[in-house]
C-alpha cells in the first residue's frame, strides 16, 4: 500500500468482511464496481447502541445524568439529555421489552419495569406524569422502530 492509502472494511449482507485498500492518487479515478449479486452485496451500518457513553459521563461526573423535561414539550430541551435518554430507551425497547404487535397489548407490569430500568440509569422523577408520559411515548416509538427493524 502506498504511503497515506487507505483500508477500507466492508461487511457483506453473509458476514464476510471485505478489505479494500486506496492511495491518494487513485482517489480520483476510483469507480465503484456494480454487482447485481445479493449475497455480496456490501452493507455500511454503525452498529447499535451499547450505552457507553452514559457510562463515561456517570463516571466522570460521579453521579446520574439529571433528565428534566418541561411540562407540555415531551422531551428534554438539552440536546445531550434528549440523546441519552432517547438511546437508552431504545436499549431497554430491544434488549428488556416484550415486542408485541401493537403497543396497547403491552400490560402495564412491563412498561412500569422499563420506566424503572429508566430510573435506574438516570436521575428522573417519575413521580410526576408528564415526565411517566413522555419517557413512555418515547419507548413506544423506539420499540415501533425495533420491530420494523425485525421485519
Amino acid at each position: 500500500m502506498a504511503p497515506g492509502g487507505r483500508v477500507f472494511k466492508q461487511t457483506t449482507l453473509t458476514g464476510e468482511i471485505i478489505q479494500d485498500t486506496q492511495s491518494l492518487d487513485e482517489s480520483n479515478n476510483h469507480t465503484p464496481a456494480v454487482n447485481t449479486n445479493d449475497s455480496t452485496r456490501i452493507r455500511n451500518s454503525r452498529g447499535k447502541t451499547r450505552g457507553k457513553g452514559l457510562e463515561k459521563m456517570k463516571k466522570a461526573q460521579g453521579r446520574k445524568m439529571k433528565i428534566e423535561i418541561p411540562v407540555g414539550k415531551g422531551r428534554p430541551t438539552k440536546p445531550d439529555q434528549s440523546a441519552k435518554l432517547s438511546n437508552e430507551l431504545g436499549i431497554i425497547a430491544r434488549n428488556f421489552l416484550l415486542l408485541p404487535n401493537k403497543w396497547k397489548e403491552l400490560t402495564r407490569e412491563d412498561k412500569d419495569a422499563t420506566l424503572i430500568r429508566c430510573h435506574e440509569r438516570f436521575e428522573i422523577n417519575l413521580d410526576e406524569h408528564y415526565m411517566k408520559d413522555s419517557c413512555e411515548d418515547i419507548l413506544k416509538n423506539r420499540s415501533r422502530q425495533w420491530r420494523y427493524k425485525l421485519k
